[in-house]
């Protein structure tokens, strides 16, 4: 399955009234033309890397809040898990598309747990999935035992309790 390619395009000319005013783009092309002007713009692509050699992720980091005139990341949020010791992988995410510490503390706590949820995720520079499974009370009880069943099969192949101070 081809990984999906989610970034922002910006008019890089000044004479045009949408002058760096993203333009959301979704498995895009390596050119990005202003749809006002039709001028030859720039864009930046969301793009993720880590550093580490464990199978554990202990940090994720994502820097937001994009400023395409300086091409900077101007913020970065940072959720990490005190209960792993030890050193251990630190995933970046650089997303134009986030602009709010609050939604990029999220996209960070989801790709953090998602990380280690699935053990051996990141076999090259890729955004991990941030998929939730959710388990309701409502469900019969056959479904609800279903799930909970692949939950924790999940967690058994996670890799978390290896990097934990559980015994």
């Amino acid at each position: 399955m081809a990984r999906m390619r989610r970034g922002v395009g910006y008019c890089e000319s000044t004479q045009c009234e949408d002058y760096v005013k993203g333009v959301f783009l979704l498995n895009h092309g390596d050119t990005f033309y202003c749809p006002r002007c039709r001028q030859l713009g720039k864009i930046e692509n969301e793009r993720g890397f880590y550093s580490g050699y464990s199978d554990v992720f202990k940090e994720v980091r994502v820097e937001y809040n994009f400023d395409p005139i300086s091409n900077v990341y101007r913020e970065i949020a940072i959720v990490r898990d005190e209960s792993l010791w030890g050193r251990n992988n630190v995933y970046t995410l650089q997303s134009p598309l986030i602009k709010t510490e609050k939604r990029a503390l999220k996209v960070a706590e989801a790709i953090l747990a998602n990380l280690n949820r699935y053990r051996g995720l990141m076999d090259g520079d890729d955004i991990p999935r941030t998929t939730e499974i959710i388990l309701s009370f409502d469900d019969d009880f056959t479904e609800f035992q279903r799930k909970l069943t692949k939950l924790a099969e999940e967690w058994e192949a996670s890799g978390l309790r290896e990097g934990s101070r559980l015994p």
